[in-house]
């Protein structure tokens, strides 16, 4: 089992992120800012506004964009992940990532008391392609202005970067579990939503 210390590293650092950042960021800027940390790290970060709400920002939209592009890098394994200028530029107020930092930390040290080691069959054998095909799907649901439709996909990737990062299968398990659900929950929503404006509009009624 790893040493408890070790397993507070992450909680620790997304706590000390804000603490270095100049009063607007931009997203390459706060990618750089992670450095050479492990890209679990990088999914943790821009995985967390989508679940804990953010005001004044339209974070799912935004951190779901990003996280859908740094997916498809993570699928051809990239050892080093990049935003493009478009949104690389797209600049945050630090509070933001304060907020976010202050939230989530606690919780986050919480989980990670949770995992252990637990096996690494999943992330060695399904490999960045499969996982990053995931991560993908939950991003562009984090993106999409459905109503309460960022938080599963969040927890999703969370519980998958969490997973990577400890060698925790579990974690990873919970992770697909969560992705599945999501993708079931949003057609639903999706589905029940079109039913309900074709009902208003008569859309798809027979004619008389």
């Amino acid at each position: 089992m790893d040493d408890p210390a070790n397993q507070q590293t992450m909680a620790a650092a997304l706590g000390r992120l804000p603490e270095d950042l100049p009063e607007k960021v931009t997203l390459e800027g706060l990618l750089q800012s992670l450095g050479d940390k492990a890209i679990a790290f990088v999914l943790v970060v821009f995985a967390i506004p989508a679940i804990i709400p953010t005001p004044g920002i339209p974070a799912g939209m935004i951190f779901g964009t990003a996280l859908a592009i740094l997916s498809l890098q993570i699928m051809f394994g990239a050892k080093k992940l990049v935003l493009p200028g478009f949104l690389g530029r797209l600049s945050i107020s630090r509070s933001i990532i304060e907020l976010t930092a202050s939230k989530a930390a606690p919780r986050l040290a919480k989980l990670e008391k949770m995992l252990r080691p637990r096996g690494h069959v999943l992330s060695k054998h399904l490999g960045p392609a499969v996982i990053g095909i995931v991560i993908f799907l939950m991003a562009v649901l984090i993106a999409l202005p459905i109503p309460f439709g960022n938080v599963l996909p969040g927890l999703s990737v969370l519980a998958i970067a969490l997973g990577l990062a400890q060698k925790d299968d579990v974690a990873v398990l919970t992770g697909f579990a969560l992705a599945l659900l999501s993708m079931v929950t949003s057609v639903a929503i999706i589905y029940g939503g079109w039913a309900l404006i074709s009902n208003w509009f008569g859309l798809g009624q027979a004619a008389i």
